[in-house]
Protein backbone atom coordinates (compact mmCIF):
# COMPACT_ATOMS: atom_id res chain seq x y z
CA UNK A 1 0.00 0.00 0.00
CA UNK A 2 1.10 3.46 -0.65
CA UNK A 3 1.17 6.68 1.12
CA UNK A 4 0.40 8.52 -1.42
CA UNK A 5 -2.66 6.68 -2.39
CA UNK A 6 -4.31 7.04 1.17
CA UNK A 7 -6.58 9.98 1.46
CA UNK A 8 -9.05 11.39 3.85
CA UNK A 9 -12.05 9.16 2.83
CA UNK A 10 -9.78 6.21 3.36
CA UNK A 11 -9.49 6.88 6.46
CA UNK A 12 -12.27 7.12 10.01
CA UNK A 13 -12.95 9.99 11.83
CA UNK A 14 -14.30 9.44 15.56
CA UNK A 15 -16.98 12.44 16.39
CA UNK A 16 -15.42 15.72 18.10
CA UNK A 17 -15.71 15.57 21.95
CA UNK A 18 -17.52 18.72 22.11
CA UNK A 19 -20.84 16.76 20.53
CA UNK A 20 -20.47 14.11 23.51
CA UNK A 21 -20.33 16.53 25.91
CA UNK A 22 -23.01 18.51 24.89
CA UNK A 23 -25.15 15.16 25.24
CA UNK A 24 -23.63 14.26 28.26
CA UNK A 25 -24.46 17.44 29.85
CA UNK A 26 -27.94 17.09 28.68
CA UNK A 27 -28.41 13.58 30.29
CA UNK A 28 -26.94 14.76 33.27
CA UNK A 29 -29.61 17.90 33.53
CA UNK A 30 -32.21 16.46 34.21
CA UNK A 31 -33.63 15.87 37.65
CA UNK A 32 -33.10 12.34 39.11
CA UNK A 33 -36.08 10.82 39.90
CA UNK A 34 -36.55 9.84 43.87
CA UNK A 35 -36.66 6.53 44.43
CA UNK A 36 -40.36 5.36 45.95
CA UNK A 37 -40.71 3.78 49.55
CA UNK A 38 -42.62 0.84 47.73
CA UNK A 39 -39.46 -0.33 45.44
CA UNK A 40 -36.43 0.44 48.18
CA UNK A 41 -38.32 -1.78 50.58
CA UNK A 42 -39.14 -4.65 47.84
CA UNK A 43 -35.75 -5.35 46.29
CA UNK A 44 -33.70 -5.18 49.67
CA UNK A 45 -32.87 -8.65 50.55
CA UNK A 46 -33.73 -10.50 53.76
CA UNK A 47 -31.31 -11.06 56.73
CA UNK A 48 -29.60 -14.03 57.25
CA UNK A 49 -30.52 -15.49 59.89
CA UNK A 50 -27.74 -16.59 62.95
CA UNK A 51 -28.11 -20.81 61.90
CA UNK A 52 -27.72 -19.59 57.85
CA UNK A 53 -24.41 -17.42 58.68
CA UNK A 54 -22.92 -20.05 60.65
CA UNK A 55 -23.32 -22.63 58.05
CA UNK A 56 -22.19 -20.73 55.09
CA UNK A 57 -19.37 -19.68 57.03
CA UNK A 58 -18.90 -23.50 57.86
CA UNK A 59 -19.27 -24.31 54.23
CA UNK A 60 -16.96 -21.48 52.95
CA UNK A 61 -14.30 -23.02 55.21
CA UNK A 62 -14.42 -26.82 54.51
CA UNK A 63 -14.41 -25.44 51.11
CA UNK A 64 -10.91 -23.66 51.81
CA UNK A 65 -9.81 -26.01 53.50
CA UNK A 66 -10.17 -28.69 50.43
CA UNK A 67 -8.53 -26.21 48.00
CA UNK A 68 -5.92 -25.77 50.45
CA UNK A 69 -5.24 -29.52 50.41
CA UNK A 70 -5.35 -29.89 47.10
CA UNK A 71 -2.61 -27.44 46.60
CA UNK A 72 -0.38 -29.05 49.13
CA UNK A 73 -0.60 -32.04 46.98
CA UNK A 74 -0.32 -30.43 43.99
CA UNK A 75 2.78 -28.96 45.37
CA UNK A 76 4.09 -32.68 46.77
CA UNK A 77 3.57 -34.30 43.51
CA UNK A 78 5.88 -31.43 41.94
CA UNK A 79 8.50 -32.44 44.41
CA UNK A 80 8.34 -36.01 42.85
CA UNK A 81 9.43 -34.80 39.96
CA UNK A 82 12.36 -32.70 41.22
CA UNK A 83 15.94 -32.90 39.27
CA UNK A 84 18.79 -34.57 42.10
CA UNK A 85 22.06 -33.00 40.33
CA UNK A 86 25.56 -34.71 41.57
CA UNK A 87 29.24 -33.27 40.82
CA UNK A 88 31.56 -35.60 39.52
CA UNK A 89 34.95 -35.12 39.48
CA UNK A 90 36.78 -36.26 35.78
CA UNK A 91 39.74 -36.54 34.68
CA UNK A 92 40.86 -33.96 32.16
CA UNK A 93 41.23 -37.36 29.45
CA UNK A 94 37.23 -38.48 30.44
CA UNK A 95 36.01 -35.08 30.02
CA UNK A 96 37.53 -34.67 26.65
CA UNK A 97 35.92 -38.37 25.76
CA UNK A 98 32.26 -37.09 27.14
CA UNK A 99 32.68 -33.95 25.30
CA UNK A 100 33.73 -35.36 21.92
CA UNK A 101 30.82 -37.69 22.33
CA UNK A 102 28.61 -34.96 23.20
CA UNK A 103 29.44 -32.87 20.10
CA UNK A 104 29.48 -36.07 17.51
CA UNK A 105 25.94 -37.35 18.76
CA UNK A 106 24.80 -33.83 18.83
CA UNK A 107 23.84 -34.18 22.85
CA UNK A 108 24.52 -32.30 25.50
CA UNK A 109 27.14 -33.79 27.58
CA UNK A 110 24.73 -34.09 30.64
CA UNK A 111 22.67 -36.78 28.33
CA UNK A 112 25.39 -38.82 27.44
CA UNK A 113 26.53 -39.01 31.81
CA UNK A 114 22.66 -39.99 32.10
CA UNK A 115 22.71 -42.43 29.78
CA UNK A 116 26.20 -44.08 30.44
CA UNK A 117 25.07 -44.65 34.17
CA UNK A 118 21.17 -46.00 33.38
CA UNK A 119 23.46 -49.18 31.04
CA UNK A 120 26.00 -49.32 33.82
CA UNK A 121 23.19 -49.66 36.23
CA UNK A 122 20.61 -51.87 34.37
CA UNK A 123 23.80 -54.03 33.43
CA UNK A 124 24.84 -54.68 37.06
CA UNK A 125 21.39 -55.56 37.93
CA UNK A 126 20.31 -52.18 40.16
Amino acid sequence: MNKAGLGLSDLSIAPRKAERQTEEVAVALTPPTPPSTEKVGGTMLPKPSEKQRRETAEARAIAQEDVRYSLKNLKRSKQRNVKFFINIALDYELKARLQRAASENDLKMTAVVKAALDYYLTENEY
